[in-house]
């Protein structure tokens, strides 16, 4: 969808409008409005904001004659396209009480980007009934279930599980900290993150490298996901297998097990550092744009742990301690200070 003040696309559909008025493509961020409300909230948000509302077809016959309409798929929830920041002074100004869905695991406001909101948003308006809203959080399927990532159509480049309901193979996957079931994804073509993972690191013997100290069974596990990365698709496979102890982490900081989620960070970044600092700049890898998001978010990670007031003093002073030889080693890497 093209921003061009002299053709501006209307997309219309049973989701609801969408209008390129902003310049550039922000993320995304949502929250939820009482039934009554969405009406009017939504046509005022329009009038500032890019706004999306998923909805689906439901038919009903009545009198002999069956007829279709059309409701929103979860009642008052509402996407909004912009910074977090602006969106939610507007609705301080404008809604009391209304705010932005923040993210469980960090605390913070829930942001979707852009690149995973507009695949998202397409296939709502090619077939909303492929699109289920799941009851449990992404972790929940992932035990026993292939992660893998679409290569080929509208959802090319999204990451998830791959799950069987009702005879459907769907990918599970995370927008904003929703769940979300997509059905019907067999003519896409699949890459199964874990066994490329193992295939590479056999091809280079990565097995057989010896390391100076010795790993937890943890850091054994986290250092599975790592071999020496020769073109792009490698990275975002390293990516890709890394997200899934992103999310485990986060789900330690749920539970309060706080020196868990900051060993699995703190060794991350320390692994990405010592085996990406030699080729960052390397222009036959590429963009390095997966790789560095998974680092943001570990170094989120490491900013909640420090901040939970359950965090012990030696904890807080060795997670700093820690941070401040990544950062020195590894200036590339996106860390907070």
């Amino acid at each position: 969808m093209e921003d061009t003040p002299k053709n501006e696309t209307k997309l219309l559909g049973p989701e609801g409008e969408i209008y390129p008025r902003q310049k550039t493509f922000s993320s995304w961020c949502y929250l939820f409005v009482h039934h009554t409300k969405v009406e009017n909230v939504t046509q005022k948000l329009e009038k500032k904001f890019n706004v999306f509302v998923h909805k689906r077809i439901l038919y009903k016959k009545e009198k002999g004659h069956i007829y279709q309409e059309e409701k929103p798929t979860i009642t008052g929830l509402v996407f909004i396209q912009g910074e977090p920041c602006v969106i939610q002074e507007y609705l301080s100004q404008n809604y009391f009480g209304l705010y932005l869905v923040n993210d469980c695991s960090t605390g913070k406001i829930a942001v979707i980007p852009d690149s995973v909101m507009q695949p998202f948003m397409q296939l709502s308006r090619l077939d909303a009934h492929r699109i289920r809203f799941m009851p449990h959080s992404l972790d929940y399927y992932a035990e026993g279930h292939t992660l893998v990532r679409i290569t080929s159509g509208i959802l090319a480049g999204m990451e998830g599980y791959q799950v069987r309901i009702a005879k459907d193979r769907c990918l599970i996957t995370s927008i904003g900290g929703i769940t979300v079931a997509i059905g019907k994804v067999n003519k896409e073509s699949f890459e199964n993150i874990d066994q490329y993972i193992r295939q590479r690191r056999e091809e280079q013997n990565e097995e057989s490298l010896v390391r100076d100290v010795e790993l937890t069974p943890v850091q054994s596990e986290i250092n599975k996901c790592f071999f020496h990365p020769k073109n792009q698709l490698d990275v975002v496979a390293i990516a890709g297998c890394l997200h899934s102890w992103i999310i485990k982490a986060r789900m330690h900081i749920d539970t309060e097990k706080l020196s868990e989620a900051a060993e699995i960070a703190l060794f991350l970044l320390e692994e990405v550092g010592n085996r990406f600092h030699s080729i960052y700049d390397s222009p036959q890898i590429g963009s390095f744009k997966e790789l560095t998001y998974v680092c943001a978010e570990a170094s989120c990670i490491l900013s909640d742990v420090v901040s939970h007031f359950h965090a012990s003093e030696d904890l807080v002073q060795y997670i700093e301690t820690q941070i401040q030889s990544i950062t020195v080693r590894y200036p590339f890497l996106p860390i907070d200070r």
